[in-house]
């Protein structure tokens, strides 16, 4: 049987701890604290898995105690969850900025909750193990990369960025980056038509795409707060929740090389949007000259309609024109030669027009198909 995660609560009101009790108890085991004084006390003596911390606390607030937990080396991997009636976006930035994860607003839903609590356990348990195998993964890369560096990760990067066919592709490959310097980040590319995000962990907080939004309208380059730093390369913008605070020297080489690969992703992504955009036009022109040919089918099934229609009015009128003249003979009547004569130019000056009109309209068509016959090899 699995062991039960360990969550530590902490509210100045005894009602909403006990509702936290009954919604939890089943699933963890829970500790709760009324101050942020006794919650710094607790988490110096018993190691926790996550803190459902209200914002205000009398004496000790829970951002202040948020902060001081981060600066803490022994409780700053601890996830904490605030837990707060104030909702504004100013107000849950605060939080984010003290080193919070989530926010839950009050009177908290059930299912949200969970939800939450569910997905921040999950994310300490990936961080755990990430940390364990991180001293490993680390000597493995630096063995690697050797010969060529850190910058060769980038480089590998840029040689991959040319093969990517999709936006999410793209992203991709600079989450693989990312990666190998045990980086955990996501990736926000913004386009007139949508913005991407992806990330390392399937599920994002709210508040994470609250400072995309953010960050997105501002001039500075670069943003950290605590272990997090967040790269604004509008269109590409970067979050790095987990940069090496203890190790400026590595800190500082990580920032260079984020910013390489930034400029990287939107020099592709520019390019990128371009094919995509000529390769629609071209859909659309194939749409285009599908339509055309079937309108230049018609005209031509048209056209030998006509043909037939004129052939059988040419027969016509000639057997009529040789009735007419017999039946004038019969009754005695006779034209002379030049009256017959102009009575055959006359017919001749109306058939002309018409059969060149036809042979006029032919002509074009086969004007048309040739072009179109042009058109499609070009575009294949």
């Amino acid at each position: 049987m699995n062991e039960k995660h360990h969550i530590l609560a902490v509210d100045d009101e005894p009602l909403n701890l006990d509702i936290l009790k009954e919604l939890l108890e089943e699933e963890y085991d829970l500790s709760f604290a009324t101050t942020g004084e006794e919650c710094i006390t607790l988490t110096n003596n018993t190691s926790f898995d996550l803190i459902l911390l209200d914002v205000g606390l009398p004496g000790l607030s829970g951002l202040d105690v948020c902060k001081k937990l981060k600066e803490d080396t022994s409780t700053q991997e601890i996830p904490i969850i605030f837990v707060s009636a104030l909702t504004s976006t100013k107000e849950r930035l605060a939080g984010f900025n003290a080193g919070g994860q989530d926010y839950i607003n009050k009177p908290f839903n059930k299912n949200e909750l969970k939800a939450k609590i569910q997905l921040s356990v999950e994310i300490k348990s990936k961080i755990l193990d990430l940390n364990k195998n991180v001293q490993y993964a680390t000597g493995t890369a630096m063995i690697a990369m050797s010969s060529a560096g850190e910058l060769g990760v980038v480089l590998h990067f840029l040689r991959e960025s040319f093969l990517c066919k999709t936006l999410a592709e793209l992203i991709a490959k600079a989450l693989d980056a990312l990666e190998q310097y045990g980086l955990s980040s996501t990736i926000q590319l913004r386009t007139k038509k949508e913005n991407i995000t992806i990330g390392h962990d399937a599920k994002m907080p709210k508040l994470e795409y609250e400072l995309f939004e953010l960050v997105a309208s501002s001039d500075c380059r670069i943003h950290s707060f605590g272990t997090r730093s967040i790269f604004n390369f509008n269109p590409v913008i970067i979050l790095v929740k987990n940069m090496p605070t203890d190790d400026e020297a590595l800190m500082g080489r990580h920032r260079d090389n984020i910013a390489i690969l930034a400029e990287g992703i939107q020099a592709r992504l520019g390019a990128l949007l371009l094919q995509i955009e000529v390769a629609h036009k071209k859909e659309l022109l194939w749409h285009v000259i599908e339509k055309t040919e079937g309108a230049l089918k018609k005209i031509t099934q048209y056209h030998e309609r006509q043909q037939l229609a004129q052939s059988e009015l040419m027969d016509g009128l000639s057997d009529k024109m040789e009735e007419t003249f017999q039946e004038m003979q019969n009754s005695g009547i006779y034209l002379r030669e030049e009256e017959e004569e102009q009575l055959i130019k006359a017919t001749q000056s109306v058939i002309e027009p018409i059969t060149k009109l036809y042979q006029d309209g032919l002509e074009l068509g086969d004007q048309l198909n040739s072009i179109m016959t042009d058109i499609k090899g070009t575009l294949s």
